[in-house]
C-alpha cells in the first residue's frame, strides 16, 4: 500500500514524493513513478525481487500495511499540514543553554543580513486621528507589563497563586442557558474567560510543575470542573529537552502544556477549516494565562517549538485525537529578554 504520509507534486519536470510525516522528500524517476501507479491500481506489491520496490519500500513509500484511517476525523489537508509541522527535528539540537546562545546568535546574524520586511503604513496626513487615552486603569497596567522573558529565579510560586492562574485560565467562569430546543447540550453549557470554537471548550491544560509550594514536582492533567490537578508524570529531566533545546527554560518553575481534543472539534465541524480554529483557540487561552501570570506579579514565556513525542509520552496522551500545541510558563523574574547564556555570549564577542 503506498503510504498516507506521503503526497506528490512536480517540480520542473520532475516528480516529488514528500513524506510529511517524516519530513523527507524524494525525487522519483519516471521508472518509479510508473510503478508507484502500479500499485495504487493493481495492488501487485509483494514481488521480492522487484528492485523498483525494494526502493520505494525502503524510502516507506510503500508500506506492507496501513494504519487505523479512522483516526482523523477531517479530510487530508489539515492532516498534512499537522503532521508534516508535528516533531520537526533540528539538525543539532542544543544540548545545553550554551550552544542554544551559538545557534540562537548565529541565526540572527543570518536573518539580519537580509532586507527587512516592510512595515504596513498608510499615507501621510490622511487618516483620521483617533483620541488617545490618559488614563491608565489596572487593565492598562498588566498589558503594559505583560512581557516575554527568558530569565527565571528559583524562587517558589505559592499554590494559591497556580491555582488562581489556572482558574482564570481554564476554569469555568459560569454557565450559559441553553435550550434543548435551541440545539444546547448541557455538555458544553460551561464558558471560560477565552472564546472557545463553538463552545467546546477543546483545549486541555496540562501543568508543568518544578518548583511550587506545596505541590510534588510533576505534571498534572488540570480538572477544570473540579479545579483539580490529577498526577500524569515525573518531571523530565530537563525541560529544554522537549523544546527544541531552549534550555534557558530548565529554570521555569510552573508551565501549561496546552493540547487540543480534535475530536470534539470533528464532533461538531467536519471541515478542516475548524484546524485554524483549534489554533486560534490555543492562542487565547495562551494569552489569558499570561495576563493572569502578570496580574500576580510574575513573567511569562511561550513556545511552539515542542519535541511533540515526548511530550506525548509525558504527558500520556492516549490517541490521535488529543495533540499537544504549545507551551506556557510563568515565574518570577528580573524581567530580561536576553537569556544569561546569550548575555555571557554576546559580551564574549
Amino acid at each position: 500500500m503506498v503510504s498516507r504520509d506521503c503526497f506528490f507534486f512536480v517540480m520542473g519536470d520532475a516528480l516529488i514524493c514528500w513524506d510529511f510525516k517524516n519530513h523527507k522528500q524524494y525525487q522519483l524517476s519516471a521508472e518509479h513513478a510508473k510503478r508507484l501507479v502500479s500499485i495504487v491500481y493493481d495492488r501487485t506489491c509483494n514481488d521480492s525481487n522487484d528492485t523498483l520496490l525494494k526502493d520505494l519500500k525502503h524510502c516507506k513509500v510503500v508500506v506492507d500495511a496501513t494504519r487505523d484511517e479512522s483516526t482523523w476525523g477531517w479530510d487530508i489537508l489539515s492532516r498534512i499540514f499537522h503532521l508534516g509541522t508535528k516533531d520537526v527535528a533540528l539538525e543539532n539540537q542544543p544540548n545545553n543553554a550554551h550552544e542554544w546562545a551559538t545557534q540562537y546568535l548565529e541565526h540572527c546574524t543570518d536573518v539580519l543580513s537580509e532586507t527587512t520586511p516592510t512595515e504596513t503604513l498608510g499615507p501621510n496626513g490622511h487618516g483620521i486621528q483617533l483620541p488617545t487615552s490618559n488614563t491608565t486603569d489596572e487593565f492598562d497596567r498588566i498589558l503594559r507589563q505583560r512581557a516575554t522573558v527568558r530569565t527565571f529565579h528559583h524562587s517558589p510560586i505559592p499554590m494559591e497563586e497556580l491555582g488562581r492562574i489556572l482558574q482564570q485560565t481554564l476554569g469555568f467562569v459560569d454557565g450559559r442557558t441553553l435550550s434543548s430546543a435551541e440545539g444546547g447540550v448541557e455538555q458544553f453549557a460551561k464558558r471560560r474567560s477565552s472564546p472557545s470554537a463553538g463552545g467546546l471548550n477543546a483545549t486541555e491544560g496540562y501543568v508543568y510543575v518544578a518548583n511550587v509550594e506545596g505541590v510534588e514536582p510533576g505534571v498534572y492533567l488540570y480538572d477544570p470542573h473540579m479545579h483539580q490537578l490529577h498526577w500524569r508524570n515525573q518531571l523530565a529531566p530537563r525541560l529544554g529537552d522537549l523544546l527544541s533545546g531552549q534550555h534557558f527554560a530548565n529554570d521555569i518553575p510552573a508551565g501549561l502544556f496546552l493540547t487540543s481534543r480534535f475530536d470534539k472539534l470533528w464532533w461538531k465541524y467536519e471541515h478542516s477549516r475548524a484546524y485554524r480554529m483549534a489554533l486560534v483557540e490555543v492562542g487565547h487561552v495562551a494569552q489569558t494565562f499570561q495576563l493572569a501570570a502578570t496580574a500576580s506579579g510574575m513573567n511569562t514565556w511561550l513556545t511552539g517549538a515542542l519535541n511533540e513525542c515526548s511530550i506525548e509520552a509525558l504527558l500520556e496522551l492516549e490517541n490521535a485525537s488529543e495533540q499537544v500545541l504549545f507551551f506556557v510558563g510563568c515565574g518570577y523574574s528580573d524581567g530580561s529578554a536576553i537569556p544569561d547564556c546569550l548575555k555571557s555570549l554576546l559580551k564574549n564577542n
